[in-house]
């Protein structure tokens, strides 16, 4: 999971990446299908990895990785609740 200074960074290159891939493919008279979206995300996916340490998640998915999404941890289990506005926990089932 990343904090907000951690996913300030994969936010910027997330957004450079999609820029590239935008003026590349205008460039080049490419479709989506056409290009490999693995190599132009590679720098959030690389970022993500010196982050984190962990490696193999898609660059879409690590724009989900993001502390702030996420409710405080559970009294009873010490999961994050999976939103902000949780009554219950999806770990455990206890209410909050």
């Amino acid at each position: 999971m990343l904090n907000e200074e951690e996913y300030a960074r994969i936010q910027t290159l997330y957004g450079d990446s999609m820029k590239a891939t935008k003026e590349f493919r205008q460039e080049h008279g490419l479709t989506l299908e056409q290009i490999s979206m693995d190599e132009r995300f590679k720098p959030v996916v690389n970022e993500y990895e010196k982050i984190t340490g962990v490696s193999g998640f898609h660059h879409n998915a690590i724009m989900h990785h993001r502390i702030a999404l996420f409710g405080d941890p559970c009294q009873y289990c010490g999961k994050p609740l999976r939103t902000l506005n949780a009554k219950l926990c999806a770990g455990c089932g206890k209410p909050k």
